[in-house]
């Protein structure tokens, strides 16, 4: 657990940059994984939003942006702003098209690429030097001389407006390789362990849901049994005593398929454990809301293309989304507590008893991990473990060398003064748009109705008689489909040809962030695929060598599938 000062909540998200290390928890199965909301031991795509800090053991890929750590609903509460938290870990690359917004560090043991506007929000720690330090952190090749991370009062942001800036691993000496792997092996242990226990709650199957019903006040554990095509297509009610736990186990085969929207409630999220004994693949085939973890370290899983979510902890093989889904993690954290005695476990290395924060406070390298009690013959007392021998007084820190003063920078040389433009052509007439394609999905229905039409009188030359004639009117039906924003540019109010940039923000406390961009000509449409419930801003900006007061864009929104829509033109 983190320390959060500034806000006055727990922190329960990441872990510190100065200790990257696995440790196991008595009875967590996700040991200190359980500070990361979602856990992937391989490679993970084009999530977009995680509610707490996410892990990836080997390559993190993306079309688009990713926001981290910002709690449910946005309010910070179990993560805010730290000084060492770690909320994006990555054991290798790292390549987005869009901005990475975090409340935290980031950490990659690789390459790293993700787009201009890319910002980190680092906690004040209070000390004089902590603004030097992360400028030492987050310094990189090519990167403007004049860079500096920025006080915004209650925090340091780190900017990426000049080249993409993370930690690499090496910086801080962390073996990310090693951490992954050895996570993985501890949470195979509990994997094992779980799946070999014998249930003691209930299941009563109903024609949509599946009650799990136990007595038990500390640990209830139910088997569904979905073989051999693995569908899991119920609702599930779990009731069990207040205070206890609940391990759901399932049994599917290689392939589980999630055909149902709900399983669990949010009043006992964190106390829920869904382990998937032996698939391989986890198909959530509906937009499911699954309020619970998830350990399923030898799964990979397959988020529903349009939305859903997992609220709680999530530990997986590897991990894969649409690029246009609205999937998110949310952060509500397994309380532990698991019973599990089938499985010898590595020895589990701990902080200094004073001191149970390993993110805050580094442990001396000397520390031993403490003994255990020898195996006791059957019907007789263990012996007393051994007191363990104290730790030596580490040896003081050597002085750090005082660095050398900075010279003085020379004066910069006037700027030429710039030749006077020539005279501009006069700009060609604009092409005329092309007609609209016909809307997706068309259907023309006719309706009849009458119509006057004149008919010559046979006995007069002059009279004129009408009849009703049926006329069937044309109708289009079209659609508005939800999440996507799309529109075309056909010219400019100015009657010259030049091109477009349109950019596409997201609105969020403290004003917008860019998610998506594209560049037209002189005429074209664009397109972007977000979630329906957020609010954006909708930016069209001329590409000018000057400004011009005449431009107006000529813009055309033909699907606008969001709640709230700005334009700033």
């Amino acid at each position: 657990m983190l320390n959060n000062q500034n806000n006055g909540q727990l922190s329960y998200a990441g872990i510190s940059y100065e200790y990257i290390k696995w440790y196991d928890i008595a009875g967590q199965p996700f040991g200190i994984a359980v500070n990361f909301n979602a856990i992937v031991f391989e490679d993970a795509n084009n999530i977009i939003d995680t509610k707490g800090a996410f892990a990836v053991g080997r390559d993190f890929v993306s079309t688009r942006g990713l926001s981290l750590a910002f709690g449910n609903d946005n309010n910070l509460v179990g993560t805010g702003y730290s000084p060492n938290a770690v909320r994006f870990l990555v054991g290798r690359n790292v390549a987005m098209q869009g901005p990475l917004v975090v409340i935290g560090h980031v950490v990659a043991g690789g390459t790293f690429r993700a787009a201009h506007g890319s910002t980190y929000m680092i906690g004040k720690d209070g000390t004089q030097d902590q603004l030097q330090t992360l400028k030492n952190l987050y310094q990189a090749q090519g990167g403007s001389p004049y860079w500096t991370p920025s006080d915004r009062g209650s925090h340091y942001a780190i900017p990426s407006y000049d080249v993409p800036r993370y930690i690499p691993a090496e910086r801080i000496g962390a073996d990310v390789n090693e951490f992954f792997r050895e996570a993985k092996e501890s949470m195979q242990y509990y994997h094992e362990c779980i799946t070999r226990l014998m249930p003691n709650g209930t299941v009563t199957e109903r024609f949509y849901e599946n009650i799990l019903q136990g007595n038990d006040p500390v640990q209830n554990v139910f088997v569904i049994d979905a073989r051999p095509n693995g569908i899991l297509n119920k609702e599930l009610r779990i009731e069990i005593p207040d205070g206890s736990i609940a391990i759901v186990i399932f049994r599917t085969g290689n392939n589980a398929h999630i055909q149902y929207g709900l399983w669990g409630s949010q009043r006992l999220a964190n106390r829920t454990l869904y382990v998937f004994e032996d698939a391989e693949n986890i198909y959530m085939e509906v937009p499911a809301a699954i309020w619970g973890s998830i350990l399923a370290p030898n799964a990979m899983f397959h988020a529903h293309k349009t939305g859903g979510h997992v609220s709680g902890n999530a530990a997986f093989r590897s991990f894969a989304v649409n690029p246009s889904s609205g999937f998110e993690f949310h952060l509500y954290p397994f309380v532990g507590g698991v019973t599990c005695e089938d499985v010898s476990f590595a020895p589990v290395q701990e902080p200094e008893p004073e001191v149970p924060q390993p993110e805050t406070v580094l442990p001396e390298p000397s520390i031993q991990p403490i003994s255990e009690c020898p195996p006791c013959p059957e019907a007789e007392p263990c012996p007393p473990c051994p007191q363990p021998e104290p730790c030596p007084e580490p040896e003081p820190c050597p002085p750090c060398p005082q660095p050398e003063p900075c010279p003085e920078p020379e004066p910069c040389p006037p700027c030429p003064q710039p030749e006077p433009c020539p005279e501009a052509e006069p700009c060609p007439p604009c092409p005329q748009p092309e007609p609209c394609p016909p809307c997706p999905e068309t259907r023309i229905e006719y309706r009849p109705y009458p119509v006057r039409v004149p008919v010559p009188c046979p006995r007069s030359k002059t009279r004129v008689i009408y009849r009703k004639v049926m006329v069937r009117e044309k109708v289009n039906d079209c659609k508005i489909e939800a999440g996507k924003i799309f529109g075309c540019i056909w010219g400019c109010g100015c009657n010259c040809n030049h091109e477009y940039k349109v950019n596409l923000y997201k609105i969020r406390n403290e004003g917008k962030i860019l998610i998506q961009s594209e560049k037209l000509g002189t005429c074209g449409c664009f397109e972007f695929n977000v979630p329906y419930d957020d609010c954006y801003v909708l930016e069209v900006c001329p590409l000018l060598d000057k400004k011009n007061s005449c431009c107006r864009p000529m813009l055309t929104l033909k699907n606008v599938g969001v709640s709230s829509l700005m334009i700033l033109n």
